[in-house]
């Protein structure tokens, strides 16, 4: 079988053949792989009590909160997709619903991190998310 690596091998050329809305696809994949992993550290947990547990983090609601706590931190490349996908038509889809249109652009933002393999730049912005969730209870 092929390495990790191996499988997710796209060239930056790859990257600008891709629509927008797919980095938000795997982006939001991403996002509720990390928090689902994150919680079977503790241990045995049903999937049910996973699922319950995970809910909150991964609703269009939830990222659109992630956006507030974490857009002055993106760097202008992030921005870039983060607006592009914000800005997109399949964001649009849902009306004029703010959360959907800011959590689509948040998940464009991971999904594209994620297809340049910049493992430790989603670690630490969820990282600034975690922190700000967990400390100053804003979520």
């Amino acid at each position: 079988m092929k390495g990790f690596d191996e499988i997710i091998n796209l060239q930056l050329a790859d990257l600008r053949e891709i629509p927008i809305e797919n980095f938000s696809y795997i982006g939001d994949a991403v996002i509720g792989l990390i928090y689902k992993v994150k919680l079977l550290k503790d241990g045995r947990i049903k999937t049910k009590d996973l699922y319950e547990k995970t809910k909150d983090f991964l609703s269009a609601k939830a990222h659109s909160k992630f956006v507030d706590i974490v857009l002055d931190h993106l760097t202008p490349i992030e921005m870039q997709y983060y607006k592009r996908a914000e800005n997109s038509n399949g964001a649009k889809k849902r009306g004029n619903d703010n959360d959907y249109r800011k959590s689509t652009g948040f998940e464009a933002v991971i999904g594209y991190l994620f297809l340049t393999k910049s493992y430790s730049r989603i670690e630490e912005l969820l990282g600034v998310i975690d922190n700000c969730i967990y400390t100053e209870k804003t979520y």
